[in-house]
C-alpha cells in the first residue's frame, strides 16, 4: 500500500489488529495528526476521506481501540495498529469489518487463567482448598492477607538480596492471587476493570485526569 493525498493531505493507510488474536478488524487511512494524536493518547485516531475531517474512533459509539503499538511498513507509508481492547471494531457493532476473517488463537493472559482457576474452586471443599476458603470465609481474613502480601511486595522491591527479581515476583503472584480472589468474590471480572481503564485513559486525554 501507498500513501494518497487528498486536499492537500498525506494520507496514510491503516490497518488495525488485535494484539492476542492477530485479527485484522478494518483498515482506515491516518494523516499525521492523526497519527501524531494515537501516539499521544493511545486511542485510535483516523482521517475520514468521507468527511474531509479528523476522527477518533469510538468518539460516538463508545467502542474505543486502545493502541498499544503503532508499527510502520518497510517503506513507511503505511501503518499497523495494534489494539489491546475488545470493542467492535465494525460500525455494525461486530468485531471485525471483514466477515469470518481469520484469527489465531489467544496469547496467553495470566490474570484471565488466573481468575478463570480461582472460578473453578467456587464450589470446591474449603476444608480442602484454600481458594474456597478464601472466597467463602470473612472477607475480613481475605483483606488482611492483602494487607500483608501488598507489604512484602514492597519490602522484597526494597530489599537488597541476593535475588531481588525471584522475590519481587514471587511476592508480586501471591498479591495478584489474593486479589483476583477478592474481585472473585465480589463478581467483579477483568474487563470490567479493562473498561474502567480505558475509561481513566479517555478522560487523561481530555485533561480531567491521569493515569
Amino acid at each position: 500500500m501507498a500513501v494518497i493525498t487528498e486536499n492537500d493531505k498525506t494520507l496514510y493507510p491503516v490497518v488495525v489488529q488485535h494484539h492476542q488474536t492477530r485479527q485484522v478488524l478494518m483498515c482506515a487511512f491516518a494523516d499525521d495528526e492523526a497519527l501524531t494524536l494515537t501516539r499521544q493518547t493511545g486511542r485510535a485516531h483516523f482521517y475520514s476521506r468521507s468527511r474531509h475531517s479528523l476522527w477518533e474512533k469510538g468518539l460516538t459509539s463508545g467502542h474505543f481501540l486502545t493502541v498499544s503499538q503503532i508499527l510502520p511498513d518497510c517503506d513507511g507509508d503505511s501503518f499497523l495498529y495494534v489494539v489491546t481492547n475488545d470493542n467492535p471494531a465494525c460500525h455494525r457493532g461486530s468485531t471485525s469489518c471483514f466477515d469470518n476473517s481469520p484469527k489465531g488463537p489467544s496469547l496467553p493472559d495470566p490474570l484471565a487463567r488466573l481468575q478463570q482457576y480461582i472460578e473453578e474452586r467456587q464450589d470446591a471443599d474449603p476444608h480442602e482448598s484454600y481458594t474456597a476458603k478464601l472466597l467463602t470465609g470473612p472477607l475480613e481474613k481475605l483483606l488482611k492477607k492483602i494487607g500483608e502480601e501488598a507489604i512484602e511486595v514492597i519490602v522484597a522491591a526494597a530489599t537488597n538480596s541476593t535475588t531481588p527479581d525471584a522475590d519481587l515476583t514471587w511476592e508480586t503472584a501471591d498479591l495478584l492471587y489474593h486479589l483476583s480472589v477478592l474481585l472473585t468474590r465480589a463478581h467483579i471480572s477483568l474487563g470490567a476493570i479493562d473498561q474502567e481503564l480505558i475509561r481513566r485513559h479517555k478522560n487523561a486525554s481530555t485533561g480531567s485526569t491521569t493515569v
